[in-house]
């Protein structure tokens, strides 16, 4: 006779010591282990150290403590699958020069390959899994290796850097706003103010300060993702889109459907829409007429990264990859006063990456 099946509370505890990737994973044991697998999920997040980060500026900056700002999961919603996360207890806004307003990256810390510290006091590191034991026993030529090791960066990479967003709204001078980015699995609402007045305590950290300083400051109201969004920095695979679960489904089909008449596409992730998608307007209410004629006025109130992206899927190129080089990263922060134009740039990709299939074929 075989003993009891466990209580799904027990299951659900176990399961919640495990990474991410593993409950994840061990959803498809049976119908009762994926009722609780998002559940477990939050349960991991809630005792675990696992912070989402997010990461102000290029490169450079995002690495120091004082450009991050540490998330914690503090609810799920089953109803509609979302994980809720606000910045950890006592945490500072980032203060930082203007320019470094536009991009941010959103990161989990159980992906692959993060290795970050926080500021707060707060330290999450997590090694990249790849190492030299990956060669195994085999006798490779150095231009072998080479190969190997364009492909394991790219495959980390593509993953890794698709992460990076750029804010399209931020404040004029003196202004104080709040915005929203966001992804298929994602939205970021976050908190911008121009020309920040520092108390003595919040000078500290700031890198540079002189009172003839432009000083303005970011912070983060919360961060919602689907599962999926977890998921997706866990594997050096690219997944496919419909591997990720849409966020707020059911608000985007009313929008779509009363957009249907006027407009068939739009920019889904603009802050305009994506105010609404967080709200509960209806049909009928002067908010969402006021951004229907806004989407109508706008022809979908596109970006010139999304015009971009349809340029290279044009010249069958992934968009994943726009992101490998520095230069296009500078464009779009500040298109508006950048030497090259949008063709130039375009064209500056192209060569780029062709020049790269040329050397990797030698």
């Amino acid at each position: 006779m075989s003993p009891p099946p466990l209580p799904n509370d027990i299951i659900q505890h176990v399961l919640a010591n495990l990474p991410v990737k593993q409950i994840y994973l061990l959803r498809g044991v049976n119908r009762d282990w994926y009722s609780i697998h998002e559940h477990a999920i939050k349960q991991h997040l809630s005792f675990s150290d696992s912070k989402v980060l997010v990461r102000l500026g290029p490169s450079s900056k995002a690495k120091d403590p004082k450009f991050s700002i540490a998330l914690d999961c503090v609810a799920f919603d089953p109803e509609t699958r979302i994980f809720t996360f606000k910045p950890i207890a006592n945490s500072k806004p980032i203060y930082c020069n203007p320019r470094h307003l536009r991009q941010v990256k959103i990161l989990y810390s159980e992906w692959i390959g993060i290795d970050a510290k926080i500021h707060n006091g707060i330290d999450v590191s997590m090694n990249s899994t790849n190492s030299t034991s990956d060669f195994g026993n085999y006798n490779l030529s150095p231009h072998e290796i080479y190969r190997y090791a364009r492909v394991k960066f790219h495959h980390n990479y593509v993953e890794a850097v698709q992460k990076y967003y750029y804010l399209e709204e931020t404040p004029g001078n003196g202004e104080e706003i709040s915005t929203y980015l966001g992804d298929y699995d994602m939205i970021l609402k976050c908190h911008l103010k121009d020309s920040v007045v520092l108390t003595e305590e919040d000078i500290s950290d700031v890198e540079y300060f002189d009172s003839l300083s432009h000083i303005s400051s970011f912070n983060v109201d919360f961060l919602q993702v689907r599962t999926s969004w977890l998921i997706s920095g866990t594997t050096t695979r690219i997944l496919p889109t419909n591997f990720h679960s849409k966020i707020y489904s059911s608000r985007y089909d009313l929008l779509n459907h009363i957009l249907q008449k006027d407009i068939q596409k739009y920019n889904l992730y603009s802050p305009k829409v994506m105010k609404w998608i967080l709200s509960d307007y209806m049909i009928n209410d002067q908010q969402t007429i006021q951004l229907c004629r806004y989407l109508n006025e706008t022809k979908g109130d596109f970006t010139i990264r999304d015009k971009f992206q349809w340029e290279l899927e044009a010249k069958n190129i992934k968009k994943q990859i726009m992101w490998k080089y520095s230069f296009i990263a500078r464009f779009f922060c500040d298109p508006e006063n950048s030497q090259d134009a949008f063709e130039q740039i375009l064209d500056k990709f192209v060569r780029a990456e062709e020049d790269e299939k040329t050397k990797g074929n030698v």
